[in-house]
């Protein structure tokens, strides 16, 4: 693994950063809500603002988060600390939704007593300068997850991006609130708004769950196929009970190897460290590879493309084309499948 141990490091000063950069401006975009709550006494714009610190609580769990997961594997973990990067986005949804509800309470008050709004036209400016921010930050944050492969700072991103559409639609509520002097369309807005961040909440907490439990992650899955179908080797007749687990960025892969039943030992070995070296060509090295070995004598000999064998029983007719649903299911290829 010391390929792995070189990149890591880097990896995770360029999430560091990217996660610093994010509170540092997260701090300011806060401030300006505040202000614009100030100017204008608005229960939507106080709720935009407590979404703001909202993501600096998160931002600073998930900085956390990533440190933590940069530890190496020891003895208490042997796959290492990664998944706790998925707790933390678990962390940030249960937050949000937290956070919606008790807008929805606060609201639900000002409805029952609304009162005029103040310098409304002080938080459009501010509200606007505010969601053009953080539009930019959440496309920034979603192309650097995308880049080093950590969810969390995807999910940064999605946040920040739906928070800035959300501030689009309070400049909205507000313009309509300008325009026609209704003083119930403040708290009604600002439930709305909290409605939609909790869906966005729950979007978090559940693809969270998915990643601890291990749900298939079937792009992942195709690309480790396209890896294997790319660089595939004559001797590997067969791969089968192809199984994916993700802790971070790093990937562990199970799988069943067919391979000629005369080789041995060190070809054997020689055969499924080739396999992992090619496997992690297109994974930066972050490919860890687990492999059962089986013998061939149970594979149909007209599957097997390797020609010199002088133990054949029957002619070559096809290679059978590796795809996600042959290579996950525990069962060796044959031409009748």
């Amino acid at each position: 693994y010391a390929e792995m141990r070189k990149k890591a490091p880097i990896d995770i000063r360029s999430k560091v950063t990217a996660i610093k950069w994010v509170l540092f401006f997260s701090f300011i975009i806060m401030g300006i809500k505040f202000a614009a709550w100030h100017y204008s006494g608005s229960q939507a714009i106080l709720s935009d603002a407590l979404e703001s610190l909202i993501n600096i609580a998160t931002s600073t769990f998930t900085l956390y988060s990533l440190i933590y997961a940069s530890r190496l594997k020891d003895s208490d973990h042997p796959y290492g600390h990664g998944k706790v990067e998925y707790l933390a986005v678990g962390f940030e949804g249960a937050l949000i939704f937290g956070t919606g509800i008790y807008i929805i309470v606060q609201s639900l008050m000002h409805l029952m007593e609304p009162h005029p709004l103040k310098d409304v036209n002080i938080a459009l400016v501010l509200t606007a300068f505010s969601s053009i921010a953080m539009w930019a930050i959440g496309h920034y944050l979603k192309k650097r997850g995308k880049e080093l492969e950590s969810l969390p700072l995807q999910a940064d991103g999605a946040h920040f991006n739906a928070d800035a559409i959300t501030s689009m639609g309070l400049i909205l509520g507000l313009a309509v609130y300008q325009l026609t002097n209704w003083v119930w369309v403040d708290p009604v807005l600002a439930i709305l708004l909290a409605v939609h961040i909790m869906f966005s909440g729950v979007k978090l907490l559940r693809e969270a769950i998915d990643r601890l439990l291990d749900k298939a992650d079937v792009g992942t899955i195709q690309e480790i196929t396209n890896t294997l179908q790319k660089y595939r080797h004559r001797s590997w007749i067969d791969i089968h009970n192809l199984r994916l687990q993700k802790f971070g960025h790093y990937l562990h892969v199970d799988c069943h190897l067919t391979l000629p039943f005369y080789y041995t030992l060190d070809e054997v070995h020689h055969q499924i460290k080739m396999l992992e070296n090619e496997l992690n060509r297109d994974f930066n090295n972050h490919v860890e590879l687990f492999v059962h070995t089986d013998p061939c004598q149970q594979i149909p000999c007209s599957i097997c493309s390797l020609h010199e064998c002088m133990f054949r029983k029957e002619p070559f007719v096809r290679t059978i084309e590796w795809n996600t649903n042959n290579l996950m299911e525990n069962k060796k290829h044959s031409l009748t499948e």
